[in-house]
């Protein structure tokens, strides 16, 4: 009885050792994305209720608009710091990139526009990375210092290549 014991544990322990584990498959390798991205995003919609009416339309963030993007990325293996150019507004952005190609980036900054303290927050940003091309969205809140309740921007990549 204990000889056909430490025989079964053996024979556990020896398929426990000999799993799926293949010491000759490859080893995932993280997407080179640091450099500049640069291209096109539409907005897909945008909502500015409340004391924020009319900003969408006052600011040209309507819902089809294409717009310029530019993204200027460093990388440390999985880990991305750069700015998100979004015409003239530049938000500092970190985030990651998984070996997939999926990037997932937010940021903010505050800024004075027409006399107001205005923040841009990115969030959601969740793109996915295919050699030189760029495909996914974000969405942009922006807040304005003094004023309840945020602008809510939803953005599609449009065309993003990665041009340097």
């Amino acid at each position: 009885m204990l000889r056909r014991l430490v025989v079964a544990i053996a024979f556990g322990a020896l398929a426990a050792g000999c799993g799926d584990s293949n010491p000759s498959a490859p080893t995932p390798v993280t997407p080179t994305v640091q450099g500049i991205w640069s291209g096109e995003y539409t907005v897909t919609s945008c909502n500015d209720a409340g004391p924020a009416a009319g900003f969408c339309t006052a600011a040209g963030f309507t819902a089809g608009r294409v717009l310029p993007i530019r993204l200027v990325l460093n990388q440390t293996g999985q880990q991305l710091s750069g700015t998100s150019e979004l015409g003239s507004i530049g938000v500092p952005v970190s985030g990651t990139i998984t070996n997939a190609g999926r990037m997932v980036l937010a940021g903010s900054v505050t800024v004075p526009l027409n006399g107001f303290s205005t923040t841009f927050t990115l969030v959601n940003w969740d793109t996915a990375v295919a050699g030189t091309n760029m495909t996914g969205g974000w969405r942009m809140t922006i807040g304005v210092a003094g004023l309840a309740g945020n602008v809510v921007v939803d953005n599609s990549i449009r065309l993003v290549t990665k041009t340097g």
